[in-house]
């Protein structure tokens, strides 16, 4: 009997091989994993002009048909399909029932596009014309702006041009970047379009709304500075950890007559050291989870307690602003202000120098009551009443938080009719977001 040594094992090397995460983030990586696939007819090798690429993980390995027509682009598109692999799973990217997957599909229908996110042409298509109203005094300033989405994460992008094809090359330009460098990299260089909310009840819930654009360059709001005028000014001490968030507002409360920003902080320790040493007159704080906002609000109210504080949050628009709210409320007022009105409801509580917390409540009260008396209940059932019977329909869908979709599917009609409807609702209401629409709806 004799016993052979066994071999060494040596790695295997394959196109398919499951590659390391920081490998893999490379967009040059995926330069050289990409190819075009052939086959044989008669005999004869034919090359198929698109580009392919496989990718492995998790032990499942497939191949897929890419719709870029050079290799760069290529590149960045398999690049892209394998983030959204780690981040969503491959049902994200694998249509059930489909071999063959075009990497890049987009549109709200769920449809497949036979454009690549690389091409200018793609985003030409999803441009969005906003107005927004920037100044009290000014009328809507209107503009294009795009919403791009990457690895489970997405933003609206304003694009600083009225002219499409330029739009369009802006959007090109921050989906690639967001593809090589990253979402983090991206928020630092190009401004994000955000709805901040401020919540100044919740039972009932009353909030005002507003959109802003982040602030990315140039010079950043001053600070607070000793002056004859101080004593007049409401001294405001702002929490947020996103730095474009937070110059854009602390530029908004500069903006408001009788408001000034007195100090910043992006973390709660910071302002737990810096507040109380501050001569603030009132606390605007993120209430999200990551800011902590009750155990902060508990702790600061024991340093300064008599420190008002209001939360703000952020959203991707006023659409996932109106599902954000929490319900069990006995009624919701949502109002919009300009970014330079934050502060409305509690002007006349400034104006008359005592920001108390009970003198505050008092002045957000009166405020909206006075904004629901406006609303004239004839007016907002007459405007309904005008509706088809499909459009009551869609609009009650819209006021219980289907999406278009889903809308869609309940009514077995197809996507773009609903975007038909959606539109003469509009038209017929006055309104120009889904918010609107569905307040106008229920208030009826």
């Amino acid at each position: 009997m004799s016993k052979q040594r066994p071999r060494a094992v040596t790695p295997q090397t394959g196109s398919a091989r499951a590659s390391p995460p920081l490998v893999a983030a490379a967009t040059g990586y995926w330069r050289r994993r990409v190819f075009k696939n052939s086959y044989t007819y008669r005999g004869r090798r034919v090359a198929v002009r698109g580009w392919s690429v496989k990718i492995q993980h998790r032990r499942i390995r497939r191949t897929f048909s890419l719709a870029a027509t050079n290799r760069a682009a290529a590149a960045i598109e398999a690049k892209a399909i394998y983030q959204t692999i780690l981040t969503l799973g491959w049902d994200a990217v694998t249509p059930t029932g489909h071999r063959r997957v075009i990497a890049v599909r987009s549109g709200a229908d769920g449809e497949s596009d036979p454009l690549p996110k690389t091409d200018a042409r793609y985003w030409r298509r999803r441009l969005l014309r906003r107005r927004h109203r920037l100044r009290p005094s000014a009328g809507p300033l209107a503009g294009i702006s795009t919403r791009i989405e990457h690895a489970g994460i997405n933003h609206y992008f304003p694009l600083g041009t009225l002219d499409e094809d330029a739009a369009a090359a802006k959007a090109r330009e921050i989906y690639l970047a967001v593809v090589n460098e990253g979402w983090e990299a991206v928020n630092q260089r190009f401004q994000r379009e955000l709805t901040i909310a401020i919540h100044w009840t919740e039972n009932p819930l009353a909030w005002t709304y507003a959109t802003i654009h982040t602030v990315v360059q140039g010079p950043r709001p001053k600070a607070f500075s000793a002056s004859s005028d101080d004593a007049r000014h409401v001294k405001v001490a702002l929490v947020e950890p996103d730095a474009g968030v937070r110059w854009a507002l602390a530029r908004c409360v500069n903006r408001q007559a009788g408001f000034v920003c007195a100090a910043t902080y992006r973390s709660v320790r910071d302002a737990l050291g810096g507040i109380p040493r501050r001569t603030t007159t009132l606390a605007l704080i993120n209430g999200t989870p990551e800011v902590a906002a009750g155990e902060f609000s508990g702790k600061l109210q024991r340093l300064r307690p008599d420190l008002p504080i209001i939360f703000f949050s952020t959203h991707e628009d006023s659409d996932q602003l109106f599902k954000a709210t929490p319900g069990g409320a006995v009624g919701y007022l949502l109002k919009r202000t300009s970014p330079e009105r934050l502060f409305e409801p509690i002007l006349g509580a400034a104006e008359d120098g005592d920001l108390s917390v009970d003198r505050i409540a008092l002045h957000v009260r009166r405020y909206f009551q006075n904004l629901a008396e406006s609303l004239s209940a004839l007016e907002s059932t007459r405007d309904v009443a005008r509706l088809t019977h499909r459009e009551h329909d869609i609009l009650n869908l819209l006021s219980k938080g289907y999406l278009d979709k889903e809308i869609a599917d309940a009514s077995v009609i197809s996507l773009w009719t609903v975007h038909g409807h959606l539109k003469k609702i509009y038209d017929k209401l006055g309104v120009h977001t889904r918010t609107e629409a569905a307040i106008r709806y229920l208030h009826k």
